[in-house]
């Protein structure tokens, strides 16, 4: 009986879900070409991609059996994004949602965030049910050792079929995990330990490989946006690294740079284009809160799951400083592990519903 109550807090919630559905449906008639990109080549695979091993493999395979492949981008939008709402609300409800907090203001904007990169055709969406499991598994409380390494092993299948770089985020959270054995509990030592050892990976694979890791995603995608002049304006975002990135010093600042810029993106906010502004300013405010949510957490020596919530998480946010060109795919691919960060915003009300 007390599910059909109606609560000032479920009113909002619902209320700025309704809101996202109808940005979303929109979004394809308001929005510029470059937000579909993805969603034309999933549907028109213009490379003729095989097999299901890969990023766009995976997801044309995925749309393609669930038959939302060929669907008008509205339609997708009316499907996918009730189904993310849903998902939400699985985790917890958000205790005094109706109040101005800074995390339910940053869950406010994430409605319209959502709608707008997760509604049509996209691996965001596959990322975002994947990271849903995550929650599911970490959220139990019994037989903890064998949900780590549940956790572990759903990680490795997930960078050998989809994405090659959670490889790096399951090593890098084991590294948390370990330092925080040995009683390293300082969040900025420990993100510090993260850069450090994503550098030296970095280095390595250009010792060995002969390219640098960063390379392969944002240096190139720049330099073809640099070379090809009608295509030049399509990121004003664009992360361009102080210095070349040919050189061991030159890749080391262009991580340390790409980190600062999506989770700090400060002279971003100073820009004269108001959706990079208001996308600033929200990763900017999520990546405090959360930090702040991180360095509560590691106080205390609990023997459960939860803190790896904050590992794969931070981690993320770390091999991101790796691979994003841009700060508008940097929005996109926080919407794709939505369920870790709203986990982290209403830890609370999780734990009151578990």
């Amino acid at each position: 009986m007390n599910n059909l109550i109606v609560t000032k807090s479920k009113l909002v919630f619902y209320s700025f879900a309704i809101l996202g559905i109808i940005l979303a449906v929109l979004s394809t008639y308001l929005l510029p070409k470059k937000y579909f990109s993805d969603a034309l080549t999933i549907i028109n695979n213009p490379w003729n991609v095989k097999g299901i091993v890969g990023s766009f493999q995976f997801a044309i395979f995925f749309y393609s059996i669930t038959g939302l492949r060929w669907l008008p981008f509205p339609l997708v939008a009316i499907i996918q994004y009730p189904i993310i709402i849903s998902i939400l609300l699985k985790i917890c409800v958000p205790a005094n949602f109706d109040r101005i907090r800074v995390n339910n203001v940053l869950m406010y904007f994430a409605f319209f965030i959502l709608g707008i990169y997760l509604s049509v055709q996209t691996k965001e969406f596959i990322n975002f049910l994947f990271c849903y499991l995550l929650v599911v598994i970490i959220k139990k409380q019994n037989h903890i050792l064998r949900n780590r390494i549940i956790i572990c092993l759903l990680l490795i299948i997930f960078s050998l079929i989809f994405r090659t770089y959670y490889i790096i985020v399951l090593i890098l959270s084991i590294l948390f995990s370990i330092l925080r054995i040995i009683k390293i509990n300082s969040i900025y030592t420990i993100i510090l330990y993260g850069l450090v050892f994503i550098i030296f990976l970095s280095i390595a694979h250009g010792v060995i490989k002969g390219g640098y890791m960063s390379d392969k995603n944002r240096t190139e995608l720049n330099k073809i946006r640099l070379e090809h002049p009608e295509i030049k304006n399509e990121s004003r975002s664009a992360i361009i690294p102080p210095l070349p990135t040919d050189t061991w010093y030159g890749e080391s600042v262009s991580i340390l740079y790409g980190f600062m810029v999506v989770n700090f993106p400060i002279n971003s906010i100073f820009s004269l284009t108001p959706q990079i502004v208001i996308f600033s300013l929200w990763q900017l405010i999520l990546f405090i809160y959360l930090s702040m949510r991180f360095r509560n957490s590691l106080k205390y020596n609990k023997k459960n799951n939860i803190n790896w919530v904050f590992y794969i998480t931070f981690t993320f946010f770390i091999v991101q400083g790796l691979f994003e060109p841009d700060l508008g795919s940097s929005i996109r691919h926080k919407a794709g592990i939505f369920p870790l960060i709203y986990f982290i915003l209403f830890y609370d009300a999780s734990k009151s519903k578990t």
